[in-house]
């Protein structure tokens, strides 16, 4: 008795000798030099600054309950006071153990939860590239790490033309049925190694659970089939004012009331062109009052919001719409900037996002988001030279709402569905797929792609320099 009280001792006294420098969002549970993980959701396969895929992966949207785990990988210190002997080469008691198998480790951790009385696992994959993503590339980098999962292959047959193939969520994945082959990972690379394999520089971390589960706040706006919204009178017409840090914006209040959606004759921009199939079908909308932002999400706003900029992003030019972002990393910005401001900011659905556009109850049916010369309402091939510019420089349109078309393209909430001619009260789109819409086309578009009712759709989970978004409320 006396003896495993020692080793409980012993292995706690190791555990609390490590440290881990984090950003300021997780937990730091010290005692067990545990960091907790918030329930959340990410793209997996996708480097953090939305730059590189992971070498044999794929990019899917993940969501997961939370959890804590290691700040550090398991040193030598606490392998030997659990395991009894050192089996890394090049010994340093406070450096990453390795030369530990899969089996091994696994071996480790059901002494280890026996002596503390704490369950710990081997992350998932999922885990692990969460954890990677938040704490930050430089704390994952000390050795190759041991993931819980059997190793999937991605088809060799699998192109970068079929990468953004729309998939579903994936809550709380595991890899496939228990094989020999696991999955060892780096920031960049997934591995496939036998589990009774021991190799130089491949260490592990832990996991533990956490009471931090999914919630209908998080999982209600990724499933897509219904919108938390709240009440809003726009009958005073007075933009609601915002700030985040030093970063102020307005919301602009549309009064409700019907329209019709889609391509209809009034709405030609008075050229030449092929009304897409996506398009046809006008038909009858009717919408509650809401509020929509006066002008794309900025650089300046995202930074003060998520405390970093994605790839191709400049935190030099704050003005400048945010781009390479995904639609689930919209939901990510959404969930944060609603906890700090305590509203219900979202994407806009489909339909409000053309109904704002068109000007609302004031339209003059323009083809574009407040007027037809091109050139003096929206930023686009011809005159931006495909690259985003600062906000709110071209004419306003009906509602004083900047750059509706071009720009940057803007994510809607709703999944892609055809028109139908059937009348509809706050349509959502399709109840399920992966594929989400865009709208507004952007700096590098044509003139065509940037008409009010021109429609994109596009996996959820893709990004591009261009890629946007617009607040709700």
């Amino acid at each position: 008795m006396n003896r495993f009280l020692t080793l409980a001792a012993i292995v706690l006294l190791a555990l609390s000798a490590q440290s881990c420098k984090h950003s300021a969002g997780p937990q730091a549970v010290s005692e067990l030099d545990m960091i907790e993980m918030p329930a959340g959701n990410f793209t997996m396969g996708i480097s953090a600054d939305n730059r590189r895929k992971v070498t044999h992966g794929i990019a899917q949207p993940v969501a997961l309950d939370g959890f804590a785990i290691s700040a550090k990988p398991v040193s030598q210190a606490l392998w030997t006071a659990v395991m009894g002997k050192n089996p890394s080469p090049v010994k340093d008691p406070s450096a990453p153990v390795d030369m530990v198998s899969w089996v091994d480790a696994t071996k480790f951790i059901k002494k280890l939860s026996k002596a503390t009385g704490k369950e710990y696992s081997l992350p998932t994959e999922a885990q692990w590239e969460y954890a990677q993503k938040i704490c930050g590339d430089k704390e994952f980098t000390a050795v190759a790490e041991w993931c819980l999962d059997s190793y999937d292959e991605v088809p060799e047959d699998a192109t970068k033309d079929e990468y953004f193939v729309p998939m579903s969520l994936m809550v709380n994945p595991r890899g496939p049925q228990e094989s020999s082959q696991k999955v060892a990972r780096t920031t960049l690379e997934r591995m496939s190694i036998d589990s009774h394999t021991r190799r130089v520089k491949v260490g592990f971390r832990l996991v533990q659970a956490t009471d931090d589960p999914l919630t209908e706040a998080i999982l209600g706006p990724l499933d897509g089939t219904k919108i938390d919204r709240e009440k809003i009178d726009a009958a005073d017409g007075i933009p609601e004012k915002f700030s985040v840090g030093d970063v102020a914006f307005k919301m602009v209040k549309v009064q409700g009331g019907k329209f019709s959606m889609g391509f209809n004759d009034f709405d030609s921009p008075y050229l030449n062109f092929k009304v897409p199939d996506n398009e046809t079908n006008a038909h009858e909308v009717t919408l509650d009052d809401y509020e929509i932002g006066e002008t794309e999400v900025t650089v300046g706003l995202w930074l003060a919001v998520m405390g970093t900029v994605p790839y191709l992003n400049d935190v030099k030019e704050p003005l400048k719409p945010i781009g390479n972002v995904s639609w689930y990393d919209c939901q990510v910005f959404l969930r944060r900037l609603n906890a700090m401001t305590g509203r219900k900011f979202r994407l806009p659905t489909e339909a409000e996002w053309e109904y704002a556009a068109r000007g609302g109850k004031f339209s003059r049916h323009y083809g574009f988001s407040g007027g037809n010369g091109m050139k003096s309402v929206m930023w686009f091939l011809d005159n931006a030279d495909s690259k985003l510019q600062n906000v709110a420089t071209r004419k306003p349109n009906e509602l004083g709402l900047y750059d509706m078309s071009g720009n940057a393209w803007e994510w809607c909430y709703d999944r892609a569905s055809e028109y139908t001619t059937a009348p509809a009260t706050n349509p959502i789109g399709a109840l399920e797929g992966g594929t989400r819409i865009l709208r507004g086309g952007s700096c590098a578009a044509r003139w065509d792609a940037c008409r009010i009712t021109n429609r994109s759709y596009m996996p959820g989970k893709n990004f591009k320099g261009t890629f946007g978004l617009r607040l709700a409320l």
